[in-house]
């Protein structure tokens, strides 16, 4: 009988030392152990280059934000866009960078004084989107790119169409970067340069 009761007590004692060992103090390591993972793991998300760019570009500039800036340069475009077409010059000063406004000058003198005249429509915009940003020393730059539906005509003096069909309709790529002096006391964004889609 008493050797019943002794192999009674061992069981017993073994029972509530293996569920010590197996059952509460393993579980309680594993849940910390992967609360630990669960923690190292969390991180923050990534921020692209561009976003990154564009941080410096409002640090320096409060007023900038980014769907704001591509709503005005939509405007921007539509404006030079017509305003190079009808030739008119003190509103293309307003908008254009010194050197890109001489250019733009240059062609529209040119084409006037061969009578020339241009006929454009701009259609519709497709897409437009921030390729790039940039800081230097004195300026803050902002690429942005557009793809647009237009369709040009130029005419002769006589009215005989030298290129492009008003019928049809282009999709044209253009990209454009504007620039504003970080100094400035003005919310103004000028063209500063016309590039070629790369």
């Amino acid at each position: 009988m008493s050797i019943i009761i002794f192999f009674a007590i061992v069981c017993a004692f073994l029972l509530f030392t293996l569920n010590k060992i197996l059952g509460v103090e393993i579980g309680f390591k594993v849940e910390k152990e992967n609360l630990r993972d669960f923690t190292e793991e969390a991180v923050e998300p990534k921020i692209s280059d561009l976003e990154q760019k564009l941080k410096i570009i409002s640090d320096c500039y409060k007023k900038f934000e980014a769907e704001d800036f591509l709503r005005k340069a939509e405007k921007v475009f539509s404006i030079v866009f017509s305003a190079y077409a009808q030739g008119d010059k003190s509103t293309l000063k307003d908008l254009l960078a010194p050197r890109t406004y001489n250019a733009f000058s240059m062609a529209i003198d040119d084409r006037k004084s061969r009578g020339e005249v241009l006929e454009g429509n701009l259609v519709r915009f497709v897409s437009m989107e921030i390729l790039d940003a940039e800081k230097t020393d004195e300026d803050l730059l902002v690429t942005v790119k557009f793809v647009t539906e237009q369709s040009n005509v130029l005419k002769s003096a006589g009215g005989e169409v030298i290129e492009g069909d008003l019928d049809f309709v282009e999709n044209r790529t253009d990209v454009w970067v504007f620039s504003r002096k970080i100094a400035a006391t003005d919310s103004r964004w000028l063209l500063q340069e016309i590039k070629s889609e790369e």
